[in-house]
């Protein structure tokens, strides 16, 4: 089964290439596919290494509190994040800099998941969410690594696809020492899908956890720029998609009728839409300009938003702090169905809080915020513009705040529950590291 499992991923792997390195090949940096290919930067270490691996950004910002509390509890361990995304790793970067080391993910063939593995040699590989790689999971066992899904989740139409293989992901859950999943019904999924019903638990949502950074120096910057230039209110769309951006424009228009000196800080999700989402703010004759344009001095930066209804965020790891600056947060990737944002790290900022109909990939953490009365759910753009009534109503702003503010308390504590998982298991008597084959030494 594993044999043809590689070929089918070498197949969709030739037939994916010439897309993936015309979309985000200038977006690579130097050596990215010479660590896909194994060939990671640093000298084998010492047994008992621990290995994180979180694809992009969500991943990396939900295990990060995580990983801390790992460096805290076993400092003689060295612990190293792997990523897929460029993004990912710049996430990494900002919230994790005192790991062992950083690199990309191995692609899961027999081959180079072992060159890894015989480099970093862990104790334990952490495997954020639902990034299943069977050769991955199955060498990390024969290596003698401990391995654990985090924060896990299976959605229904997930399940319904894995199920066409079943007998091959039981074979593949079968390495896996513990699911840590989000939720109960993430739970039984797993266990309908093979996974040992004794190695399953539901510990909750790592992201509830997660801490934003705190101000940077450009939120902190912009912050007293904006009280110089007497600008607001301040609207954030955060994590937008392709086609969303043209329709938050139109919500935006009937917004700033009302509000002449208020603020669009729009937030695309992905560093390789940045030209694109500028070029389609020119071609529409928006007034913007980019982050990377302004200088940080409060003076100047306060007579650059004079003139400016957009502020046009194209950086990465500066929109968690600048939600503090925000009246009313838009998540994005809701008006159009790509499955939705999370809205966790608003949530840490206390704001009002507002998503489209498109919600599937946060769809529990949605339904939680919904019934506490912790946020709005629109329908299209004249109903995100209706929202605008919050920004003349601070109380109303105040209380769904708040409300989410308790959301995000009330269901904290799943690092905790699934550091004791990862304890238990590095508590335990080691496995030997086990060599592989010579030919990936």
């Amino acid at each position: 089964m594993y044999l043809v499992y590689s070929m089918v991923f070498t197949l969709a792997a030739i037939l994916s290439a010439p897309f993936y390195l015309w979309r985000k090949g200038k977006n690579l940096e130097r050596g990215h596919w010479r660590e896909r290919f194994g060939r990671i930067p640093f000298q084998e270490v010492r047994p008992g290494a621990v290995w994180v691996h979180a694809v992009s950004v969500g991943e990396t910002v939900a295990v990060a509190g995580l990983v801390q509390e790992l460096q805290r509890a076993f400092p003689e361990r060295k612990i190293f994040l792997s990523h897929v995304t460029p993004a990912g790793r710049e996430a990494g970067e900002v919230r994790l800099p005192a790991i062992a080391g950083r690199f990309y993910a191995p692609l899961d063939w027999r081959w180079t998941v072992r060159r890894t593995l015989e480099r970093i040699r862990p104790a334990l590989l952490v495997v954020v969410e639902t990034e299943v790689w069977p050769n991955l999971l199955r060498a990390a066992q024969q290596a003698g690594a401990h391995v654990v899904l985090v924060n896990a989740r299976l959605s229904r139409r997930s399940l319904r696809g894995y199920k066409l293989a079943r007998p091959f992901m039981r074979r593949v859950l079968a390495d896996v020492d513990a699911i840590c999943a989000q939720t109960a019904a993430d739970a039984e999924r797993f266990r309908q899908l093979g996974a040992r019903p004794e190695r399953v638990r539901m510990v909750g949502n790592l992201k509830f956890d997660a801490q934003p950074p705190q101000l940077g120096e450009f939120a902190r910057a912009l912050k007293m720029a904006l009280r110089r230039a007497e600008r607001g209110p301040v609207l954030v769309a955060a994590s937008t998609m392709p086609g969303e951006e043209a329709l938050i424009l139109q919500a935006w228009d009937l917004i700033q009728a009302r509000y002449r000196k208020a603020l669009l800080i729009l937030a695309p999700r992905h560093p390789a839409r940045f030209d694109e989402v500028g070029r389609y703010l020119a071609r529409a004759g928006r007034g913007f300009v980019r982050r990377t344009a302004l200088k940080v001095e409060e003076q100047e930066l306060s007579q650059q938003l004079a003139g400016t209804a957009i502020l046009f965020l194209d950086t990465i790891g500066e929109l968690a702090g600048i939600f503090e600056l925000a009246d009313l947060v838009f998540i994005g990737g809701s008006l159009v169905p790509t499955g939705g944002h999370n809205l966790l790290e608003p949530a840490y900022w206390s704001k009002a809080i507002t998503f489209g109909p498109h919600m599937e990939n946060f769809r529990d953490i949605a339904k939680l915020f919904l019934e506490a009365g912790a946020a709005i759910q629109i329908r299209n753009p004249e109903e995100l513009a209706h929202t605008a009534w919050l920004l003349e109503n601070s109380e109303a702003r105040r209380r769904l705040g708040a409300s989410a503010r308790q959301v995000l308390e009330q269901n904290s504590g799943a690092t905790a529950r699934t550091l004791d998982c990862l304890r238990e298991l590095l508590g335990r008597d080691a496995r030997a590291h086990k060599p592989l084959s010579h030919e990936v030494k």
